[in-house]
């Protein structure tokens, strides 16, 4: 078997356990919540929340009709109050039978009708087994849609139908801005998801899922990206041109991103994840240029637990934005200057 063969058969392997002890990375600090990677989404669903349903509320693409921009609106604006304390609670209908059964139906999570009430999540109907034998978490847009059911709730008699129907127009919109690329195909173990908001605004959202971490990159993306002012030429890669003058953009998106590069050594795997930059720009006339001539490289290191999951290796990561121009006629091989 080859080192590669091995290399997939062993994360196909891994991604079949789910486990129950793990962390939450974000902006490189440890967070002990519990859980696995899909309680991590529904999480990270929960503190964007707001932000998510304005993003629906301000687009004609969300498709709302008069009462369901009523309601979104005013989930919306009692977020406050609905964050005001520990609202989300995992549970299991499996350990306590019939806890999540409403009109006869297993439901994915249950709440009261006041706002603020406990949102209490079924942790038995979070993951499906996937093509690799392994388990696919629940995405974040689909833990949007749950939230917004349940706290639908707290606003009036609204019919379950109704709600899923809100929730799926509101997941729906998110979806077309997620991009979410595994490292292997139907495997969700390793995989990097990044969601950008709008093209002009914003900057977007970079996370990896390593294991049972969400690591949210997002700030070090924003500050590895930069508008160029005077580029001069190395026509030699993997070496830098030199940048000069450089300015922080107002907005960026990423795309078309995909695992390019990665090496093992023994229990440790490094990889890299390339993808396409476009910057928003301001330049001496005050006109915005989109600037997209650039890409971004983002490295880290994982160390396989004696359990067989992945654990992501803090402060590895690393965040280059660069150029691939067509003066770059000498090609060095990469493993003589790489790093990571």
């Amino acid at each position: 078997m080859t080192k590669l063969n091995a290399l997939i058969l062993s994360l196909i392997v891994s991604a079949s356990a789910v486990s129950a002890n793990a962390r939450i990375l974000r902006g490189g600090d440890l967070v002990n919540n519990g859980g696995g990677i899909a309680e991590k989404n529904v999480f990270y669903a929960y503190e964007k929340l707001d932000k998510y349903i304005q993003i629906c509320l301000k687009s004609d693409s969300c498709k709302l009709n008069e009462r369901q921009r009523g309601l979104l609106q005013e989930i919306y604006d009692h977020m406050s109050l609905e964050k005001a304390n520990k609202q989300l609670i995992f549970a299991s209908e499996k350990n306590a039978p019939g806890s999540f059964i409403i009109d006869g139906l297993v439901r994915v999570a249950k709440t009261g009708s006041t706002v603020g009430s406990p949102i209490y999540i079924n942790s038995d109907l979070l993951y499906t087994k996937s093509e690799a034998e392994g388990y696919d978490p629940v995405s974040i847009p689909e833990a949007v849609a749950i939230l917004v059911h349940e706290m639908g709730h707290h606003y009036g008699n609204y019919t379950h139908e109704e709600l899923d129907l809100l929730g799926v127009r509101v997941s729906l919109l998110l979806q077309q801005k997620f991009i979410s690329t595994p490292l292997i195909p139907w495997n969700s173990e390793i995989s990097a998801t990044v969601f950008n908001p709008n093209l002009t605004t914003s900057f977007p959202e970079v996370l990896l899922n390593v294991g049972d971490d969400v690591i949210d990159i997002s700030e070090e993306y924003k500050e590895a990206v930069a508008c160029v002012g005077i580029t001069v030429p190395i026509p030699i890669l993997p070496i830098p041109d030199l940048e000069l003058l450089n300015k922080k953009p107002q907005a960026s998106i990423l795309h078309n991103v995909h695992w390019s590069k990665f090496k093992e050594k023994d229990d440790t795997l490094s990889v890299m994840i390339t993808g396409n930059v476009s910057n928003n720009c301001v330049y001496k006339t005050n006109i915005f240029i989109r600037n997209n001539d650039s890409k971004i490289n983002i490295t880290f290191r994982m160390v396989k637990s004696s359990t067989g999951k992945w654990i992501y290796i803090k402060d590895s990561l690393g965040v280059d934005q660069y150029k691939d121009p067509w003066w770059k006629i000498i090609r060095l091989p990469l493993n003589h200057l790489q790093t990571w």
